[in-house]
């Protein structure tokens, strides 16, 4: 029933408490609130439309300032419980401004049509410094209804801040975190990172001289770091210990306290595979080509590769979220779940470790509290309100819990909260305690800091609804916290909540690839094309082992490189062209990485050993052969040619020579033995004059050598040359058939070089002729004739050695 108020005015501006009503007097800015003095005792309401049905035709504007000394910001409950009414027709409106006039904007427009339950409001910090609420009630006449009790207050809420955070890597240069405040810091392995907070604090007692301070030092500031651990300060340094992904995770406590959580990444380089790059062949033959792998085109990466980068596993929260008074109103707080793949689902109620919730609330009669999965499917975590009134968020609830409260709530509405929070956590397989029901029916229950009997938070609770229920659910989206407060007479705070999955099913489970913007091959003389393409061509210069050296630029700016070596084989080493005594040749000096093979085209060549670096080359025909040596290794065939000299011989004739006259010394010189086709080296003569002709002219008696050689081999021979009378001795009678000598017409030849004698008879006939002058006239004539006895004539012409001439003729008698 509502109550005549008579007279408020005078007494609200004192300390003792007072009723407020819609038609009294405003409580502009000049004048407002005292804050205390309208606090109602033990709960209830303290300002109404007045008493009975509102009148018809109602034009009322009032206005509810705050004293900024005592308090920040105005608020108004209305609800239909315990007390309060809320009955307007659904003809009529109820307005609410932000502000100290109905010029500020409007909050909202209500009637028992728009918000059955009634609504809670409060003046807003981002458009409303005054803190004031201005309500303008309407009716037009048709219909009437009863108005509403209600509770205004005023005190210093939770003023919104806004966290910041910087990043600078190894302490320097512009901010890092990209994009700003929430972004990736992409550094390399082995780089540290300053983080630095930096909130805003645009609501504090030091800007507006009203609520309460927040400023640098009375705040606190909690790193949290996935697979790390927690930090406390404004700045912390973090040098990653592997190369992964972090998640940063920043809360800011003010001193309300009012938890603020800003989330960054980092993410490490990851280490890229060389294992590809290098050369396409292990070993090579100096002046071969081969090709380097390992090169990024547009279109290809080939030769290196860069893992899959993954963060290590962090939790996720939500901050702070009021829960006012309200009749049947809903308050939301939601965790963003990303990371796992599209298809990852809810498989069972064991896929949750827990679900832990820093709460306080000054009656758990009036309170549902559930947790809706991205799919909408919704579980009941606690629910102990079943009074029938409204409509119940998850129906069925225990209707325990008058007078116990949940956390520590100091039960004073509109102020600050509790200190310090107490957290409460829920597990459908890890509870260690039944539902907040039962376990408030047996007891389980502490006095608060406040002297209020509250629930114990030791301990994990058993939710009230089945999480087998959100079997089917996807991991990523959206994951909320849903608290429905039933009654108008309490309020309280959910100050941050976080949902812990089970390790196979844990969030955030992100992660990065590493790409390469730039890479090169170190410059080398032996890269030959190629050096912008995924295979390069090298021809090495040196033998033994070259180095190359592959160099990239991922796309945080990290330098790596791999260093891959050839083996270059040297080509094989044989003697030059060569010449060689005796036909044979034992060879020398032969190279090769790993043996090879000796060939000649001409079977007259002979080798030892054909597989052996040194054999010993022969052959018994002089000549110029050319021979050839094939490598194992590189198949590589190097000739020369061997110049087998052959031995030689030289042969003078020893000689008589007139008295007086020259002879020509004619050395005959060869090549001994058979040559091969087409060779015929010279010979070189030496005399023991001097001379190096192959003749010498001669005129006195005595010995003469010669020397006939080649580069391998020499010959010697020596002519002996003896002066005798130059004349031709003829006998003047020959006896056919003597048989002691003198039957034979002859001369005495020695010296004699070219010779004729001519037989004629006494007419002058020529009857025999002969022109050797060791040969002989035996008294027959051409025919074979004897001639008869009688005289006949001889002519002879001859030269001799030294190439004198003489003629001489004469008679000869021929006898039986």
């Amino acid at each position: 029933m509502k109550t005549l108020l008579l007279f408020f005015s005078i007494c609200c501006l004192g300390v003792s408490y007072c009723q407020l009503l819609l038609t009294g007097p405003d409580f502009p800015q000049a004048n407002p609130l005292n804050c205390a003095a309208i606090i109602p005792p033990a709960g209830g309401t303290n300002f109404s439309d007045g008493p009975g049905n509102y009148l018809p035709n109602m034009d009322e504007i009032i206005t509810f300032c705050p004293d900024l000394t005592q308090g920040s910001k105005v608020s108004i409950a209305f609800a239909t419980n315990i007390g309060f009414t809320f009955n307007i027709d659904p003809s009529d409106t109820l307005y609410v401004f932000d502000g100290p006039s109905i010029a500020s904007p409007l909050l909202g427009a209500y009637n028992s049509s728009t918000h059955p339950n009634g609504f809670f409001v409060q003046a807003s910090f981002q458009n409303n410094p005054s803190g004031c609420l201005t309500l303008r009630f309407k009716s037009n006449g048709s219909s009437e209804g009863t108005g509403w009790d209600a509770n205004v207050a005023c005190g210093n809420p939770q003023q919104p801040f806004f966290p910041h955070m910087h990043a600078y890597v190894n302490g320097v240069g512009p901010d890092a975190l990209n994009p700003a405040d929430t972004g990736y810091v992409d550094v390399c392995f082995g780089d540290s990172i300053l983080f630095v907070a930096d909130p805003s604090y645009p609501f504090a007692f030091e800007v507006t001289n009203t609520g309460y301070s927040q400023n640098a030092g009375n705040c606190t500031y909690q790193w949290t770091i996935g697979g790390v651990g927690q930090f406390n300060n404004d700045s912390i340094w973090f040098t990653p210990p592997s190369r992964a992904g972090y998640f940063v995770d920043l809360r800011i406590t003010d001193i309300f306290p009012q938890i603020k959580r800003i989330t960054a990444k980092v993410r490490v380089s990851q280490l890229p595979s060389f294992a590809g790059t290098g050369p396409l062949e292990d070993t090579v033959c100096l002046g071969q080509n081969t090709i380097l792998i390992g090169g990024v085109t547009l279109q290809d990466t080939v030769g290196v590769e860069i893992p899959f980068g993954e963060f290590e596993i962090g939790g996720v929260f939500a901050g702070l979220t009021q829960l006012p008074d309200g009749s049947g109103v809903q308050y939301y707080t939601n965790v963003g779940i990303t990371g796992f793949e599209d298809t990852t689902t809810i498989t069972s109620a064991a896929d949750f470790d827990q679900i832990c919730i820093d709460i306080e609330h000054s009656y758990i009669g009036d309170l549902e509290i559930a947790l809706t999965c991205p799919n909408g499917t919704t579980v009941s975590i606690l629910n102990a309100y079943n009074s029938g009134w409204g409509v119940e968020l998850i129906p069925g609830g225990c209707g325990s819990g008058i007078g116990t409260f949940l956390g520590n709530d100091t039960n004073l509405d509109g102020g600050a909260p509790g200190s310090p929070v107490w957290s409460y956590c829920f597990s459908p397989t890890q509870a260690t305690l039944g539902t907040i029901c039962s376990e408030n029916a047996a007891g389980n229950t502490i006095i608060n800091s406040y002297g209020f009997n509250s629930m114990n938070p030791n301990g994990v609770y058993l939710p009230d609804g089945d999480f087998n229920n959100f079997i089917g659910c996807p991991v990523n989206g959206n994951w909320t916290i849903t608290v429905q407060d039933n009654q108008g007479i309490d309020d309280g705070y959910i100050f941050q909540w976080g949902i812990y999955f089970n390790q196979s099913l844990y969030p955030d489970q992100e992660g990065y690839q590493n790409i390469i913007v730039s890479d090169n091959w170190t410059n080398s003389p032996s890269i030959i094309s190629g050096q912008n393409d995924t295979a390069i061509v090298i021809q090495p210069i040196t033998p033994g082992t070259s180095y190359y050296t592959y160099n990239v630029v991922d796309d945080f700016g990290c330098n790596y490189d791999t260093t891959v070596m050839l083996e270059v084989l040297p080509l094989p080493i044989i003697f030059s062209d060569t010449l060689t005594c005796n036909l044979f040749l034992q060879v020398t000096g032969t190279s090769s990485y790993n043996g090879g093979v000796w060939a000649a085209s001409d079977t007259a060549i002979s080798f030892s050993n054909t597989s052996i670096e040194n054999p010993l080359i022969s052959t018994s025909v002089p000549g110029v052969y050319s021979v050839t040596f094939t490598d194992n290794a590189c198949n590589n065939t190097l000739s020369a040619n061997i110049e087998f000299p052959p031995y030689v011989y030289v042969d003078i004739l020893d000689s008589s020579i007139c008295n007086g006259a020259t002879i020509d010394l004619i050395a005959a010189s060869i090549n001994s033995g058979t040559l091969q086709g087409g060779y015929n080296p010279p010979i070189q003569l030496t005399w023991n004059n001097g001379s190096t002709d192959n003749f010498i002219v001669v005129n006195t008696e005595g010995q003469y050598y010669i020397t006939a050689y080649n580069i391998c081999h020499t010959s010697t021979d020596t002519s002996t040359i003896i002066i005798k009378p130059c004349d031709i001795e003829v006998p003047n009678i020959i006896t056919l058939n003597s048989l002691v000598g003198n039957n034979l017409f002859t001369i005495d030849h020695e010296g004699v070089v070219e010779f004729e004698c001519v037989i004629l008879n006494r007419w002058g006939n020529v009857i025999y002729t002969f022109t050797d002058p060791s040969g002989f006239w035996d008294g027959k004539t051409e025919d074979g004739k004897l001639v008869d006895e009688g005289t006949y004539f001889y002519r002879i012409f001859a030269t001799f050695d030294g190439g004198i001439e003489i003629k001489k003729h004469g008679f000869v008698y021929v006898e039986y």
